[in-house]
């Protein structure tokens, strides 16, 4: 079984496109694995690509009842020694349980959710599986203000980024490595009292400057920008003209 082609979509002159990151969503119902794949890319982007940082909480997911469950993980067809992920690209793996891979004839990998860890197994057991949708930051190396960066990212990819987890806080380090202005605009806006993300979700996760969260900014400093120099968000004013990061689909599927 080979691993579908993937391309990433056109970027424009001033954009850099470095990672990707993942969001994982549990199917609570069991098949295949060829038949888990077919199901997470026709209702996500494909089966999930995990880290082996991710494993202790996939795995304490309570939905899961039995012991194992399938990830995007097979063997490559043309060396059996080699896994590859579904989404494509080698797999190098360091998280195997002991003894693991042990069967040549069991081709697709699956998570012990009793040790967090990988094993290979028979590709045709019914299993629950998770699935992943993927996203991409990109930096857009043109000076904007707060409102011309949200309307160019929902122009031209989802929105401006949203910066609600540690893993995707590294990736607006790594990706904002090249921007040409310290700070660089996020989806982060204060109205009617409090603060909150473009896409209307409420802040749970918070990485304010030293400063702390503004309670009640003033009427120039209502806006969020990501400060690189501290890894961290600050309030400033709509108006300035800052570099930004947007939020893209992490690839498009070619059949």
């Amino acid at each position: 079984m080979k691993a579908s082609v993937t391309v990433l979509l056109f970027l424009s002159l001033f954009e850099l496109n470095l990672s990707v990151y993942r969001f994982h969503a549990f199917v609570n119902e069991t098949d295949s694995w060829e038949n888990a794949q077919r199901h997470c890319r026709a209702r996500y982007d494909d089966l999930s690509t995990v880290r082996g940082k991710d494993l202790q909480k996939l795995s304490n997911n309570p939905l899961i009842k039995d012991n194992y469950f399938w990830i995007g993980l097979e063997r490559d067809g043309e060396d059996n020694n080699k896994w590859i992920w579904s989404e494509g690209g080698q797999a190098t793996i360091t998280f195997w349980n002991k003894g693991e891979p042990n069967n040549d004839n069991e081709k697709c990998g699956a998570v012990d959710k009793n040790t967090y860890k990988l094993c290979d197994g028979d590709c045709s057991a019914h299993l629950g599986f998770y699935c992943m949708t993927a996203f991409e930051l990109i930096l857009v190396q043109k000076e904007s203000t707060w409102e011309e960066a949200l309307q160019y990212c929902r122009q031209n990819h989802i929105d401006l980024a949203i910066l609600n987890s540690e893993d995707i806080m590294e990736e607006a380090q790594i990706n904002s490595t090249d921007a040409e202005t310290d700070e660089v605009w996020i989806g982060l806006r204060f109205i009617a009292g409090h603060w909150f993300w473009v896409n209307g979700e409420d802040l749970g996760y918070k990485v304010w400057s030293a400063g702390g969260e503004p309670q009640c900014p003033a009427m120039d400093q209502r806006c969020g920008v990501y400060d690189r120099t501290q890894n961290a968000w600050k309030p400033t004013d709509c108006e300035q003209r800052l570099n930004f990061l947007c939020v893209k689909k992490g690839y498009t599927r070619v059949d």
